[in-house]
């Protein structure tokens, strides 16, 4: 039995003082664990509604986030080739002249007057 159920039905108990004899660990536990959040600065726990809902979505918020994550990683995989190619172009020794456009003189243009 949950130590918060206890409680509440120890308020509704015919002999109270024997329902909680009765339950004596369950009202250790609660006190402790009461205790332990007041230390903390917890003052009032959510509902399990509320806590569940909660889990949700951060869930929903953790899946978006790996798929954004994949997305990058990606578009960074992407990125780190197009970058290996260009230092490879960069520190070629030398580009075949096949590849480049040939030379052309510049042609001077005149007009008769």
């Amino acid at each position: 039995m949950h130590c918060r159920k206890v409680i509440e039905d120890c308020k509704s108990a015919k002999n109270p003082k024997a329902y909680r004899t009765k339950h004596q660990a369950e009202y250790q536990l609660h006190d402790s664990l009461k205790k332990e959040l007041q230390d903390l600065g917890v003052t009032k726990i959510p509902s399990s509604n509320k806590i569940q809902k909660r889990i949700e979505n951060l869930e929903s918020e953790q899946a978006a986030t790996v798929r954004e994550k994949q997305k990058l990683q990606k578009k960074q995989k992407t990125l780190d080739i197009i970058q290996q190619n260009f230092s490879v172009l960069l520190d070629a020794p030398e580009i075949n002249s096949d590849l480049l456009p040939a030379k052309r003189k510049p042609v001077s243009v005149t007009r008769d007057k």
